[in-house]
């Protein structure tokens, strides 16, 4: 299949991407337009499910969100809600506008905190086809309400001290996304080495590291409450042994999509990216994505040329 390395402005910026276009079929092709989780770069397995849906006859648009990757922005590892969904919302436009893209067929991709931003996307943009939301964070009070407290502390001072910073537009302290217990990481697991070899591949180096603060955002960061507002077909893919983001309020936010739609699978926050678990989602994925991109777009199409009676 063909990969072109495209760019597109984000709030001045450029954001770095990669646009998977079918082996097979004609211009112009449905898409699906995929970003990562917290801190995370497309290198890190996006391709892997780029490309199974261009074999599935879907055009694929991977992109970096800003600060991160081969994206622009300074400064590096700055995570802010607000950047990433104008990121998705410049994607969003770039797809339609793309010759080679069907701007009636167009669905989003988002895993982890890319799971959440998908949500509140496409509670914000209309006419969009369909949504996929892997291992999602949609709820930070939910997922704070899990936390042990006493070893936020260290973390939350570091954060509090980044958020000053950052209003002084002085350089952030960065902090590890994934690390070991006692170290200063969003994410502490005695798994944690493991954890990143299903997350990254042999041969890619992963920063692993985000602005402190983000942790103050996210706290309070709920695209739970926007599922109600998602008028498409929406797929939630949660692993029950999700330790990370609460998979109860992932069920909750497809229960209360008009049009959600639910896979759970027995399995931890990382197993999505790889083996097993790997290959069930993703062909969970493709045939929900065929269905509402291929399928139903073309019995649309040849009802509208059926002759009158």
């Amino acid at each position: 299949m063909k990969r072109i390395d495209v760019t597109f402005a984000s709030q001045g910026s450029r954001c770095a991407a990669w646009l998977y276009l079918p082996p097979s079929g004609s211009a112009p092709f449905p898409c699906v337009i995929l970003a990562h989780g917290l801190g995370a770069t497309r290198e890190l397995r996006l391709d892997a499910y780029a490309t199974c849906f261009a074999e599935a006859g879907l055009a694929a648009l991977v992109f970096d969100y800003r600060y991160f990757g081969a994206s622009e922005g300074e400064p590096r590892g700055l995570v802010e809600i607000s950047s990433q969904l104008a990121d998705w919302a410049a994607a969003i436009a770039y797809a339609r506008a793309h010759k080679d893209l069907d701007a009636r067929r167009i669905a989003l991709w988002g895993t982890s905190l890319g799971g959440g931003h998908v949500i509140v996307a496409a509670a914000h943009a209309r006419g969009l086809a369909a949504v996929v939301s892997q291992n999602p964070f949609t709820d930070g009070l939910t997922n704070l309400a899990s936390a042990r407290p006493f070893e936020m502390l260290p973390l939350l001072r570091v954060a509090i001290k980044d958020q000053f910073q950052r209003w002084l537009r002085q350089q952030p302290s960065l902090v590890k996304v994934d690390g070991a217990p006692g170290e200063l990481a969003m994410f502490t697991s005695y798994d944690s080495e493991t954890n990143q070899q299903f997350l990254v591949p042999e041969g890619v180096q992963w920063g692993n590291q985000i602005s402190a603060h983000a942790l103050l955002h996210l706290l309070f960061y709920r695209p739970v409450v926007y599922a109600s507002h998602v008028q498409c077909p929406l797929l939630v893919c949660v692993g029950d042994r999700d330790v990370a983001d609460s998979p109860q309020a992932a069920l909750k936010t497809a229960q209360t999509a008009p049009r959600g739609e639910v896979r759970r699978y027995d399995c931890g926050h990382y197993d999505f990216y790889a083996g097993k678990i790997f290959q069930q989602t993703v062909a969970d994925q493709c045939s929900f994505l065929v269905r509402h991109l291929l399928k139903e777009s073309k019995q649309v199409q040849d009802d509208a040329e059926l002759p009158m009676q």
